[in-house]
């Protein structure tokens, strides 16, 4: 038997073997025939970058994020959670219960998920498979597009009216045996306008197939749609505690569904609802907390408002009506992505829709920061403009 000599690694028969069923292995491996068509067809959002010009300070202002941080009866809850080495609650129940109370709703009625784009995507696992339809109308929020190519569902779109207007006859008359779910948000990510109450009724009382309505920017409106649910079968409701309770890191969105839908939406829930045990302890502070919330939001509103007053001192700047807590500005230019990298060049971003929609090519989407962030960026954005800094 040979032997090593020191330092030298020895490499059994049994090892090269090994290394040669994995070489093979490697070399017949086909990424592109293991993943699915619908999978490659999909574009990832990247979020904005700036190009490595030095600044003192960065405001992201391109996520509709609260600028809020927690209050102290939420940072006091979670120095005090230590049971990480614990699972959450089977059931979720320790959040889904302040928030079923919260909303006003049954605990038996609402799911909770990491975030509502995982309340989505379990809405869109029990009733998609490939070749089914869902309905949304542009310019909406991207994940529905994005969630129903995961499924293999085609994505049908009837575009908003002139004035972001959601077309119910348009909706109700793209409406197919294939149709499986109708989106429609309200408030309007990125329009930020509250669609029409009759219209989105309309839709509910006359479509065939089910209806989630997307809540998110609920608070900021100051209405909801939960009463349809006391009227009619198939409809959802979907929030989220990301954007004015300011728990965008805890990742905790809710659904709200009739009894018999929620039935065959729970066989698809993952355990736990995908919700940690230290965002359940963070939610249910904050909902304690009710009124720091209040107050957070409607410190926003005000902020927004004057925003947007003063957005409309730039010559050529439209912002458009919003209820939620980001601002939809038109442009004085064909398309603004220049001035989007100029801003994150200066450590600003904002969202830039560009290509992906090119209704809204000439806009931005900031969200509402802190009088101090907010006034640096209109400075910027002003300057930005009246040089040409962009060009």
């Amino acid at each position: 038997m040979k032997r090593t000599k020191p330092g030298e690694r020895r490499v059994s028969s049994i090892s090269r073997r090994i290394g040669d069923v994995t070489t093979t292995s490697a070399r017949s491996f086909s990424l592109d025939r293991l993943v699915r068509p619908s999978i490659k067809a999909i574009h990832s959002y990247v979020p904005a970058k700036g190009a490595g010009v030095p600044t003192d300070r960065v405001i992201r202002l391109d996520m509709n994020e609260s600028p809020y941080p927690p209050s102290d009866h939420v940072r006091a809850a979670l120095a005090a959670f230590l049971e990480t080495n614990r699972y959450p609650a089977f059931d979720a129940g320790d959040v889904r219960e302040p928030l079923a109370a919260y909303a006003g709703v049954p605990v038996e009625q609402l799911v909770a998920g990491a975030g509502l784009d995982d309340v989505l995507n379990v809405l869109f696992q029990t009733f998609l498979e490939p070749g089914d339809q869902i309905i949304i109308s542009d310019p909406t929020f991207g994940v529905y597009r994005h969630l129903a190519s995961i499924f293999g569902a085609e994505t049908v779109n009837v575009p908003l009216l002139p004035g972001w207007e959601l077309d119910a006859d348009g909706v109700l008359a793209a409406v197919t045996d294939l149709t499986k779910i109708i989106v429609i948000c309200s408030p309007n990510n990125p329009t930020g306008n509250q669609l029409d109450h009759d219209a989105i009724e309309k839709i509910v009382r006359d479509a065939p197939c089910f209806v989630a309505i997307d809540e998110a920017y609920s608070e900021f409106a100051g209405y909801t749609h939960l009463p349809l649910l006391e009227r009619y079968p198939n409809v959802g409701i979907f929030r989220t505690m990301s954007k004015f309770a300011g728990m965008a890191g805890m990742r905790v969105g809710y659904g709200i569904y009739p009894v018999d839908v929620i039935r065959e939406i729970n066989k698809v829930v993952p355990a736990f609802h995908n919700v940690s045990a230290a965002s359940a302890v963070a939610v249910t502070a904050a909902l304690e907390d009710i009124d720091t919330l209040r107050g957070n939001l409607e410190r926003t509103i005000v902020l927004r408002d004057l925003l947007a007053d003063n957005l409309r001192e730039i010559p050529g700047v439209e912002p458009y009506p919003s209820e939620t807590n980001f601002i939809l500005i038109k442009l004085p230019v064909e398309d603004a992505g220049p001035i989007v990298n100029e801003l994150a060049n200066r450590g600003i971003f904002v969202r830039y829709f560009g290509s992906a929609d090119p209704v809204l090519k000439h806009c931005i989407r900031p969200s509402i920061g802190t009088t101090e962030e907010n006034e640096i960026f209109l400075n910027e954005l002003a300057d930005i403009l009246a040089t040409g800094a962009a060009q």
